[in-house]
C-alpha cells in the first residue's frame, strides 16, 4: 500500500498592510442606536423562556407575555396567557426537551417596542429512547415596555428544519 502523497506549495507572502483604509461597514439604521443595555435585557429574556420550558416552569413562561400575548408553537397560535398554559400542559411528560438558543439579534427598540430574532435549536428524548435532534426554529419576537422590564408581546417559532430518526 502506498502511503498519501501531499502536494507541496511555495508559501506566498502576504502583506497585510493595506495600501488604503478599508471602510468600516455601516450598522444599520435599525440597530446603530440601540443601548447595549437593553439588548442584554432583551437577550436575558428570550433565555430566561427557554430554561423555564425546559424545565416545566410554565406559570413563568405564561408570566413573561403581556396578558393577551400571541405565540405561535408547533404551528399553532396560542393566544392569551391561559391559552399558553393550556399548551404547554399539554406537552407529554415523558419527554425530555432541551433547547439551544443561539444568534440572538435585537433587531429595534423603539419606545415602548423591541424586536428580537435567534435560532433555537431543539433535542427531544422519548420514552426508551436515545436523545436526538428534533427541529431548528427561526424565532421572531416583539417586546413591549413594562416598567423597567420587558414583556412578550408576540413571539413567532418557525420552524425550518425537521429532523426525524429513521
Amino acid at each position: 500500500m502506498n502511503a498519501p502523497r501531499f502536494l507541496i506549495r511555495k508559501p506566498r507572502i502576504i502583506d497585510w498592510r493595506s495600501p488604503k483604509p478599508r471602510a468600516v461597514p455601516k450598522l444599520d439604521r435599525m440597530t446603530k442606536s440601540i443601548d447595549a443595555t437593553e439588548v442584554v435585557r432583551l437577550t436575558q429574556q428570550l433565555y430566561a423562556l427557554i430554561s423555564h420550558l425546559d424545565e416545566r416552569r410554565y406559570e413563568e413562561i405564561a408570566d413573561m407575555f403581556v396578558p393577551q400575548g400571541r405565540w405561535l408553537r408547533q404551528g399553532r397560535w396560542l393566544e392569551g396567557r391561559e391559552a399558553i398554559l393550556a399548551g404547554l400542559r399539554a406537552r407529554p411528560a415523558d419527554m425530555r426537551v432541551r433547547h439551544l438558543f443561539s444568534n440572538v439579534w435585537v433587531t429595534a427598540v423603539e419606545g415602548d417596542e423591541a424586536r428580537a430574532e435567534a435560532t433555537m435549536t431543539a433535542f427531544r428524548q422519548l420514552p426508551g429512547r436515545p436523545p436526538e435532534l428534533f427541529t431548528i426554529n427561526r424565532v421572531h419576537t416583539v417586546f413591549c415596555r413594562d416598567g423597567d422590564g420587558w414583556l412578550i408581546r408576540e413571539q413567532q417559532m418557525v420552524r425550518e428544519f425537521e429532523f426525524t430518526v429513521a
